[in-house]
Order: C-alpha cells, then structure tokens, then sequence
C-alpha cells in the first residue's frame, strides 16, 4: 500500500469528525489576473502539496494570506474559496494585509528579524518598531480570521515563525481549543534570542500552544533555555519536554520533516528523466565521462553559497588533475528582491566568475551557475545524473534539499556532502558531514567524495535512502496528526482533575491499587535506578492499616516487591502475570516463555549496538527501553524493532509505553486480569481506586469501570480522573490519610 493511501486510512480514523484548521502566511492556492482572465496557481513546495492532500482527503479550512492579484475576486463575503479548483473538497480562508503591513510584517519583522535571529546572523538583523507594531497587527488579523472558522471539536496547526503571536490570542479567546505549532527554522540559544527587544512576547505567544513542533531536539532545548532564563516563573521539565505557563501545559517534541520520495523516486525513474539529462549534458556542453556536481538552493545567505564557492576553488587549486574532469552546476533561485538578499546575489555571481576566469578554458567552465527556477522532474532528474550533491547550510532547520537529492538517486551513485550545521545531519549518518566554515577540510571532502568506490558510494546512498524512504513527508504528517489528537482526546474527553472532585471518593471503602513507575517512583533514565521517596514509603505503611493496597507493575514480580519495601501488600508482577497475595504467588499462564526467549536474542542481536538500548527479560515478559538512545537513532530503533517482531504477530502484543516497547504474549494476563481477580478474591465489597501513568495502565482503567474510580497521572480521556504530576499522587496519598485518621475519629 501507497503511504499517501496509509496517510488516508490514518486520517480517517485519527482525525475523525474533528475539523483540522491550517494556518500559514503562505496560501496553498493563488488566483492572478492574466489579460480579462484568472488564472490559477499552486506554490511549489513539498509542504505545501503535503497539506494539501492531507485537508483534500479530510476537508477543513486553511487559513493564510491573500497574496494574489485577482484572490478578492474570486472569495466570498466570508472571505472564502473552495479548493482545489476543479474540485473544491475544502475551504481555504484569506487574510488581507494591506501593503504596508506586508512591507512590515513580512518584509520587515519576519524577514529582517526573526529570520537572521533564528539563523544567528546577527550582524544582518535591521529592527524597526513599526515593523513590530504590524507584526503585531497581523497576528491579530490572523487570530481573527481563526476564531471565525473555529466550531466544536476544532484542532489548529500554525505553521512557522511568521505568527509566533497567533496561538496567545487564540488561546486567551478559546481556552479549551487544540493548538500545535511547528516551527519551521532553528530555536536560538538564550544569548542569540536575548538580541530581540521582545523575546518574552514571542515564547509567551507560543507556550500558549499545546504541542510546540521543532525539526531536531536540539531546537526543543534551546527553547526551554529560553524559557528558563526570560520566563522564571514557568516551570521546565527537561525530563518530559513540557513547560507549564499560566496553568497551561504545552509540550516541546522533534519532528524531522521530510519530503515525498516516492514522488521524487517515480520522478527520477521516468523516461524523461533519462531523456533530459542527456539533453542537458548536450546543451551545457558536459561529456557523459564528466562527474557532475550539484548545488540547489535558494539565493539566500544562511545557504552558504559564498563558502561552498570558495571550497570550489580551494579544491581546483589543491588537486589540479580534477580540473575539466568535474563539473558544478549550481542552481540558486533568488526567491526576495530586497536587500540585503541582493547584495549578496551580486556577491554570489562575482565570486563564480572570479573561479571561472582563474580555472575555465574554452571548452570547460568549472562552475554552471542558473537563477533559473527548474521544474520539479527536470530538477530530479539532474539529482539523479549527479555524482555528487553540495549542500553547505551556515545554518539551517533542516534542509531538503538533501532529502529530495536522496530521494533521486535510484542508481545510488551519488554521494552527499552535507553541512553539520544544517538539521538534516541529524538524521542522515551516511552522508559526508563537513563543517562548511573549515574551507581546508570542506575542499578535500569534495575530492574524497568524488574518488570513493563505487561499492562505497552505493553502500553510503542504499541506506540513507531507505531512511528517507521510510520516514517520508506522509509519515511525518501522521506523527504531528497524531499527537493533535492525543493531546485534542485528552482535553475533550471526560477526564477532570481528580482533586476537584474528592466527594466521590470521600465516603467509600477503598481498595488501593497503585502502578509504580511513574506513579510511585519518578521516571528514571534507566529501569535499574527507580527508587521510590522514602516519604511515599512512609505514607504507604499509614495508608495499609486503613485500607488494602495492591501494587501493580510491568516489573518482575520481586523486582517490583524489593523496590517498595512493604512485606505486607500485595504485588503484581509482569503486568499481572505474576501475584503475590501476602503469603504465596499465584503464576498465570504466561505463553511459550521459550519463543519469547528466542525474540529476545534476535532484538538484543539487532539492537544491541544502538547505545542506550535496554532489553529487559523479565522471563515472563519483556521490555525494550530507549529512554537513553541518541535522538537520531530512534528511527532506527523503531525500523529494527517492528522488522524483528514482525514475524512475531500471532505470539505476542506489544505495548509502546513512555520510552519503552512492552511484549507480552497473547494468551497472558494484564493489568486489568490483575485487577479483577484481585477484587474477585480480597475485596469485591471495595471501592477499586487505581492510579498508573501509562498506556499499560489502560487495561486497569478498563477494568474498574463500573467498579471504582480510574485515575492517571497526566490526562489520558480512558481515565476518571487526573493529576497533574508524579507529586500530586503524594498529595493525595496524604490526603486519604488524613480521609483515615478522620474517619477513625468519626462514630
């Protein structure tokens, strides 16, 4: 199956009858006056055709700027226009600016500002106040154009830092309504974004989202250093990524975007790829035994032209048997008329002739330079030609350029040169890293590349392209998706804040049931180190002379039993496979404990070189822990794992729990069984109160239903009821002591 038909089936069930706002300073679709008629265009971009599908398969309503001549003339009175034209399936609402907000507020403040800020090109900021005032203004006008369109079961996903402002407005207008936001450009560490006089009114403006979007976690960091240092009152937790603001949560997650490569893929492989590319050689004069080297990027200073031009030279100097013998070809698109993006356009060109006239001779020039923007299946069929791809970011969020080059190189001939400033180097391991500022290293990167081996150049581009294959624009959009709708059920459903409502709790005789991690004991980098707080313990030993307590935990049975220390509680172990009533332990059926045995060796063969892999044999079950594994290598840990359990499906259910997958057999006990039989056996005439944090827990909440009151640490909508953090369920244990010693008092 297709995974733009993958994406559909996702949609369909994640999204269901929620209505999906898009807001972006660009539009999807422009209408322009050509003579008497209208004509209408769709902005090239990977992101934007990707949005695209994703609101022509579900309907809503993007919202952006008005940017075209005739786009008044085609709206109705509420501003609106279905889209796409030949077959409107959703609305897109326009924005109007006037051209003196455009001048400010795009031209000045987003592009003056905000973008050398977040690229840390300081020197190029040119701040005006009424560029701030119009920014301002527009957020607004933004906000306003939202809140128009904003019904019940409404989720919003802004985009960029052209409304960091947008989500404060909203929120203080909407307070329940599902806000995201992904930040397209790097977050500046705390002594870049200081520069800004109005650093507080922009990460205010964005805490006020519920889910903050960022290509690489470095970003995420960043952000958080901000907020510790501007914002002293909000609370950070590294731990989780969350910042808490006003009583407002919002989470801070990395989303590495992608591109579609089985477009480019397709595109590369067709027969006018391989027509044009020899057309192209012909007309530009390049025999076929020439190795061609390509540069494609916006004419925009953080793209590194001018360094990635003078390690060109550098490399025709150093290794003079290259000369006629390769060929760049550069693309740069001037995409803004203003300065300083003309200057440096002009500085560009200088530059390349400067290397022309030094190195070229009649019949060879070393550097091809066009400002010709090329159609999208001319241009992959010039990555697919390309021995070699240039990309020399100074700075950059991600860069895909990269992506689509990868994407193009069905041969896997091609080697990528890739600038470790730019959030693709993340990801992309195989590629060659170079810092493109270290001219002496970049230039003989250039000749290394160039004279690797065929089998080495294949090896190199084999993997990354399974990497892009794998983790695609279509997959990325599914990822944003659906933690929207994670994070819009955990607001919408019926789940209230547990300390609102202690009256139904009050009166009742309980049975306690308590998960561990991440309820008793704090979430630790690594299973072996959870410790449960000495005053936890305390509470627990007041608490069972008023009530039976029951532990229950994914942990081995005397794992669980030696980490909290009480003899006389009951212990459920291996999420319920294991008991212990106070006296003997009670073994279900657990499965073939030897198959899971087998899995296990293969996972711990596969993984086991990814550091900060766990696998857990908890002999009865199992957990694979990658709370410590490197960011970039988590694609890899979830590529590797499903490929291993595949063939594994009819044996085993697996759980993914916070930064751990949990395999359990299919004919074993879970939580909820615990619960039951539990109750069934000790305390049918209680009133079951359970407290877990995690996906696991579920089955528990499930259980007791009808029964008692299900409550998780953090909203989850399958729960009663809710706390805030791991300490709130130390307040509430105090709070059922107290409850106690009253009652004991009361005749």
């Amino acid at each position: 199956m297709k995974d733009s038909l993958k994406l559909k089936s996702f949609l369909e069930q994640a999204i269901q009858d929620r209505r999906l706002i898009i807001v972006s300073n660009r539009e999807p679709y422009v209408h322009k006056k050509q003579g008497s008629e209208i004509r209408v265009e769709q902005p090239v971009g990977g992101l934007t055709s990707a949005l695209d599908n994703v609101l022509r398969v579900i309907g809503g309503v993007w919202v952006a700027w008005g940017s075209g001549s005739a786009d008044k003339r085609v709206v109705d009175r509420n501003n609106h226009v279905g889209v796409p034209p030949d077959k409107p399936t959703y609305t897109l609402k326009r924005v109007w600016l006037s051209s003196a907000e455009v001048d400010n507020y795009y031209h000045g403040y987003a592009n003056h500002v905000l973008w050398p800020l977040c690229h840390i090109a300081l020197e190029r900021i040119y701040f005006r106040k009424k560029y701030w005032d119009d920014y301002v203004a527009a957020n607004h006008k933004f906000a306003q154009a939202v809140s128009e369109e904003v019904k019940d079961k409404s989720m919003v996903w802004i985009h960029d830092y052209h409304l960091s402002l947008l989500p404060r407005v909203l929120r203080d207008a909407n307070p329940s309504l599902t806000l995201a936001h992904f930040w397209h450009v790097p977050w500046p560490n705390y002594s870049v974004l200081r520069v800004s006089p109005h650093a507080r009114e922009l990460l205010e403006g964005m805490l006020a989202n519920d889910l903050i979007g960022f290509q690489i976690t470095h970003f995420a960091a960043n952000f958080m250093d901000c907020v510790e240092q501007m914002i002293p009152e909000a609370e950070v937790d590294r731990e989780t990524s969350t910042v808490t603001f006003h009583e407002h949560k919002t989470s801070l997650e990395a989303f590495p975007i992608s591109v579609d490569f089985d477009r480019f893929n397709n595109m590369a492989s067709s027969r006018h790829s391989e027509k044009f590319i020899r057309n192209f050689r012909k007309k530009l004069g390049i025999p076929d035994e020439t190795l061609l080297a390509v540069g494609v990027d916006r004419l925009e200073y953080t793209k590194g032209l001018t360094k990635r031009i003078q390690a060109i030279e550098l490399f025709f100097e150093r290794y003079s048997r290259y000369r006629k013998r390769v060929t760049f070809y550069q693309v740069a698109v001037p995409t803004r008329s203003s300065e300083p993006y003309l200057s440096y356009m002009k500085g560009v060109q200088e530059i390349i002739n400067h290397v022309n006239r030094r190195f070229g001779t009649d019949s060879w020039l070393p550097i091809i330079y066009t400002e010709t923007k090329l159609e999208h299946r001319d241009l992959a069929a010039i990555y697919r030609a390309a021995d070699l791809c240039i990309v020399s970011s100074i700075y950059d969020g991600m860069n895909l350029v990269a992506k689509e080059f990868i994407s193009c190189q069905v041969d896997e001939k091609g080697v990528l040169l890739l600038s470790e400033l730019a959030g693709a180097a993340e990801e992309l391991e195989d590629a060659m890293i170079v810092n493109p500022y270290d001219l002496d290293s970049f230039s003989s990167s250039i000749k290394t590349a160039l004279s690797l081996n065929r089998n080495d150049k294949k090896k190199r581009m084999h993997n990354l392209r399974e990497k892009v294959s794998e983790f695609n624009i279509h997959v990325w959009i599914g990822c944003v998706l659906q933690r929207m709708s994670d994070i819009y059920s955990a607001k919408a459903g019926g789940t209230a804040y547990l300390f609102d409502h202690l009256e139904q709790i009050q009166s009742r005789e309980l049975f306690l049931f308590l998960d561990f991690d991440g309820t008793l004991a704090p979430i630790a980098s690594t299973p072996d180190k959870a410790v449960m707080p000495e005053h936890v313990k305390k509470m627990l030993n007041k608490l069972k002379k008023m009530m039976p307590i029951a532990i229950i935990s994914g942990r081995a049975l005397d794992d669980v039993r030696a980490r909290v220390g009480i003899s006389d509680l009951i212990y459920s172990g291996n999420h319920g496979m294991e008991i212990w009533n106070g006296s003997k332990m009670l073994r279900n059926e657990a499965g073939d404990v030897s198959m899971l045995g087998e899995l296990l060796t293969k996972l711990q063969a596969s993984l086991g070189k990814i550091s900060g892999i766990i696998v857990e044999n908890k002999k009865f079950s199992a957990s694979v822990h990658f709370r410590r594994v490197p960011p970039k290598r988590l694609a890899d840990v979830f590529r590797i794992f499903w490929d291993v359990t595949k063939n594994y499906d009819s044996f085993f259910d697996i759980t993914e729990g916070k930064k751990v997958l949990e395999i359990r057999s299919k004919a074993a006990w879970n939580k909820g069984h615990a619960v039951e039989w539990i109750l069934e056996k000790m305390g049918n005439e209680h009133y079951a109160v359970y407290i877990g944090d995690d996906v696991t827990d579920e089955d528990a909440f499930r259980a007791i239903q009808t029964k008692g009151a299900s409550i998780c640490v953090g909203k989850n909508p399958k729960a009663d009821y809710f706390l805030k953090n791991q300490d709130e369920v130390g307040k509430f244990l105090e709070w059922l002591i107290i409850r106690g010693m009253f009652k004991a008092l009361t005749p």
